[in-house]
């Protein structure tokens, strides 16, 4: 999504926000807050999680069905297979082993809050709480980690990935990394960490570099409990060298598109890969840039920085 679509998102969820308990109040809808998926989420829960709708907002799941780059992959959603899981249905419907049912309403909200929490007589959350407007009750398949299967494994294949993992022999789950619990305890948080938060990516590998013979070698492990870059072809882990006098050399890796002629070249969870590019006898000064790129078509100097070094 271009930066001006996105902060006009933004703008206009926030200030939905605003008055998000006038929207959700009980004279507008009388029905229980776990039928109001056919409303956007700030009316339907925004009114008592003003924080989470806000991190939600600026999230990925937000922008599921907007989001300017699916847009153009799925051809504007031509591509059905791609519809339900950017506008889905309660998953609670179909299952955690299948993909949801597609939301062919609302669809603005992308993943709506009740996509992950609606169960078909209540609300589903870490713990039961009686007392609260939307009485929500603990649902056990809500803390595993199978609860992003439905959208990350069936056309992405995230969970093959995950389960040969040192994350999942752990028990680390998708969570844990991707809805950290906030600094002061009060729960998780449902913002952006993901592949479009720079400060998120810089954590996903270490690395190291060094200069042996005439060739300079990266050392580069995959922290995660997934394939580096992620799921989408359109996330690129690129490898700059730049050689005083001399051409730069570039190493890019990522998924292919369906169809494409290219291996799959991502490094595999907990990998450790080294890399050596060339140098020659007589080259000047080398400055080496790690370089995260999350849309296919930004230019490297737009790209996150994950590391760099000289020498």
């Amino acid at each position: 999504m271009a930066p001006r679509e996105r902060n006009q998102r933004t703008t206009l969820s926030l200030a939905a926000l605003l008055c998000g308990a006038f929207l959700a109040s009980p004279q507008e809808d009388e029905r229980p807050p776990h039928e109001r998926i056919d409303v956007p989420s700030v009316a339907a829960c925004g009114g008592c999680h003003e924080r989470v709708v806000r991190e939600w907002s600026e999230s990925l799941h937000a922008r599921a069905w907007t989001n300017a780059n699916v847009r153009a992959a799925t051809d504007d959603f031509k591509k059905k297979s791609c519809r339900p899981c950017h506008s889905p249905r309660s998953i609670f419907e179909t299952g955690l082993e299948r993909q949801p049912a597609f939301r062919d309403f609302n669809q603005l909200d992308g993943v709506h809050c009740l996509s992950c929490h609606g169960l078909s007589d209540g609300v589903a959350a870490a713990r039961t709480l009686p007392d609260a407007p939307c009485r929500p009750r603990r649902e056990p398949r809500l803390l595993q980690a199978d609860h992003c299967y439905p959208c990350h494994q069936p056309t992405h294949h995230a969970f093959d990935e995950y389960r040969t993992s040192d994350a999942f022999a752990l028990g680390i789950r998708c969570v844990d990394c991707h809805m950290q619990e906030r600094p002061d305890a009060s729960g998780r948080s449902h913002g952006p960490h993901g592949g479009m938060n720079a400060g998120f990516v810089r954590r996903a590998i270490a690395w190291e570099a060094r200069r042996v013979d005439a060739a300079i070698e990266v050392k580069v492990r995959n922290r995660t409990g997934h394939k580096f870059p992620g799921e989408i072809p359109s996330r690129a882990f690129v490898l700059h060298l730049e050689l005083e006098g001399r051409e730069p050399q570039t190493l890019l890796l990522r998924k292919p598109f369906r169809g494409e002629e290219r291996a799959d070249d991502r490094l595999r969870p907990d990998e450790e890969r080294t890399f050596r590019f060339p140098v020659p006898a007589d080259a000047g000064a080398a400055r080496l840039r790690l370089l995260f790129r999350p849309l296919p078509l930004m230019p490297l100097d737009a790209a996150f920085e994950l590391g760099e070094w000289s020498g």
